[in-house]
């Protein structure tokens, strides 16, 4: 057993030693495409192609050609803005979260730039064949996007509602991508807009001594039990607007059903933050935005 760790040590040394030489360890084509995935985020990218369908939907579209130009567009423009943020990112990832794929040497910082650069390109270019309303969007979200990373991080309680945003107005892409624009998107937009704005804020707190020096978040600039108010604020304002979605809508008992299973689980989610867990909280609240986007698609009956 001693020998085993002591091998384990040795290759484990000689790894970094080759990469402080600039040496490149080999990796196959499917470990890289894996990597390429894992930098896209593809389970958060398929969560917004599934939000532009909804938009889209609800907007009442019929043209099957155009809900999937919408749906990859606005799925290339996310992971683009994914890819992004952990390019410029990866001096703060490498101290605590090493296994993402730019730290851990599995993505070059050229391939990563090139990578999401090439992801915002070719969802700008998608949604040009849409209509003006979606160029627009695609334009002006990828530009917010790179902006945020970019120049935000010493504000990135402004930030926040960057990221925020993107995933609200992936209900308005989808919509948009018809050419009208129903009150119930506008209100559901809102819903994962205040959800995603909670969310991020218990990331800063969960991330608070890894971003030290680095960022300037809300938990830094007044403290964590403030930021926590605010948590519990947005998420109480999510609920509510899904709520009032379903009352002035009238949408039917299955969305209101995962509506009740989603706030339960905001709340179990606002327990464990104040109990001090921020990492168990968010993962709470991911699974809750889950039981949302479910209770969109079942507006849809």
């Amino acid at each position: 057993m001693a020998k085993k760790k002591s091998n384990q040590k040795k290759e484990v040394q000689k790894k970094q030693a080759a990469k402080k030489q600039g040496e490149v360890n080999p990796i196959s084509k499917k470990e890289k495409a894996k990597a390429f995935l894992e930098l896209s985020r593809i389970g958060n990218t398929l969560m917004s192609g599934m939000a532009v369908l909804i938009g889209f939907f609800l907007a009442h579209g019929n043209n099957p050609y155009m809900a999937l130009l919408a749906v990859i567009s606005g799925m290339f423009v996310c992971a683009g803005g994914q890819a992004i943020n952990d390019y410029f990112d990866h001096k703060i990832d490498a101290k605590g979260k090493s296994h993402r794929p730019i730290p851990s040497g599995r993505i070059t910082l050229q391939e990563a730039f090139r990578f999401s650069v090439a992801l915002f390109l070719l969802g700008i270019l998608l949604s040009y064949f849409i209509n003006q309303g979606a160029f627009f969007i695609a334009v002006i979200m990828s530009i917010l996007l790179i902006a945020y990373p970019l120049f935000m991080n010493r504000v990135k309680y402004l930030g926040n509602f960057i990221v925020s945003l993107g995933t609200g107005i992936t209900f308005i892409y989808g919509a948009a991508a018809v050419g009208t624009m129903p009150q119930m998107v506008g209100f559901l937009a809102a819903a994962a807009f205040l959800a995603n704005l909670g969310r991020e804020i218990t990331k800063d707190i969960e991330d608070l001594n890894k971003d030290a020096g680095e960022k300037r978040t809300l938990p830094m600039l007044l403290g964590k039990t403030f930021a926590k108010i605010f948590v519990i604020l947005y998420y109480f304002l999510a609920v509510l607007a899904a709520f009032s979605a379903s009352w002035m809508f009238n949408l039917n008992s299955y969305f209101n059903l995962f509506t009740i299973v989603s706030a339960i689980i905001f709340l179990f989610s606002i327990i464990v933050l104040v109990k001090g867990d921020a990492k168990k909280s968010q993962k709470f609240s991911k699974v809750a935005m889950l039981m949302s986007l479910i209770a969109f698609v079942l507006a849809l009956i």
